[in-house]
């Protein structure tokens, strides 16, 4: 399936499911090599479609937070298992309290959305 960020509220979406992948694979107590395998996957797809910030922000694990980037794509392809784990990962996280929740909420949505759509 397609996640598409290039509607009116890709970029929140985007950067939504960029931190929300980091911060809640962080909070994953265990993980095999095929959980490495998938997180590895859906990082390069997350990569290849945007660029580190250029205020050189970094999030709480030393990684570079991204943006989309301006000129190219702006989706990726992901099975059910990165979605699953996108979404996963996002549910997990302990969102600030207020818009950043609110945020996170309709990033969860539209990515069930994005499930649904793809599995018809």
């Amino acid at each position: 399936m397609i996640l598409d960020f290039s509607d009116e509220n890709g970029k929140r979406h985007f950067d939504f499911c960029f931190v929300g992948f980091i911060s809640g694979g962080c909070l994953q107590q265990t993980k095999g090599m095929q959980v490495l395998r998938t997180e590895l996957s859906l990082f390069e797809k997350l990569e290849s479609i945007s660029e580190p910030k250029p205020c050189g922000k970094k999030l709480h694990t030393g990684e570079p937070d991204r943006q989309l980037k301006e000129d190219g794509p702006k989706s990726i392809h992901v099975d059910n298992t990165e979605l699953g784990m996108l979404y996963d990962y996002l549910s997990t996280v302990p969102w600030q309290t207020g818009t950043p929740v609110r945020y996170a909420v309709e990033t969860i949505y539209w990515l069930q959305e994005a499930g649904k759509r793809g599995s018809s």
